[in-house]
């Protein structure tokens, strides 16, 4: 028996049997059918079992392995935590721009990339700390228009889940 979970639609039909596509397990090579729907969603890396899926992520050494989706706005790299604590207390725990304090906010500061993620050729090379500074939200918000000005091409996106400003 698969290990695959099986589909079944609001009125009880199971998913036909053309609805599958076939693909090959990254760890054992298997060929194993799955939703022809969740094949088409791009992911580049098929398991047949939970015990394959562990078994590859085992034998991944020059990085654990790590899910990052496309449009996933909040995956900054596997350093940010640590650069953004640090940004934070080079800048003393104030805005640099208006220079209220966390204390007088009652809240962290953001963490402002001067040059966007996007320009990087990974999240990680984006967080140099003389590439951020700690600002309060409404000077990040000006920082964001600026950026958004200043780099057109670059402008308003929308990502999976987000709503811009002024969308019911």
């Amino acid at each position: 028996m698969s290990p695959q979970m099986r589909l079944a639609f609001a009125d009880g039909k199971a998913a036909r049997r053309e609805e599958e596509v076939q693909v090959r397990c990254q760890a054992c090579g298997v060929r194993f059918p799955l939703p022809r729907w969740y094949a088409e969603q791009g992911m580049r890396l098929y398991f047949c079992s939970d015990a394959c899926r562990a078994a590859w992520e085992e034998e991944q050494t020059d990085e654990p392995f790590r899910l990052c989706l496309e449009g996933r706005p909040e995956y900054r790299g596997g350093n940010w935590t640590a650069q953004a604590a640090r940004a934070r207390e080079r800048d003393g725990y104030r805005c640099r721009a208006c220079g209220v304090t966390e204390e007088e906010l009652k809240r962290q500061l953001d963490v402002h990339h001067l040059t966007p993620v996007r320009m990087f050729a990974s999240a990680s090379d984006a967080n140099v700390l003389s590439n951020l500074v700690s600002v309060c939200r409404p000077c990040h918000r000006k920082l964001e228009e600026e950026g958004r000005a200043r780099l057109p091409l670059f402008g308003r996106m929308k990502h999976p889940g987000q709503r811009l400003e002024g969308e019911d």
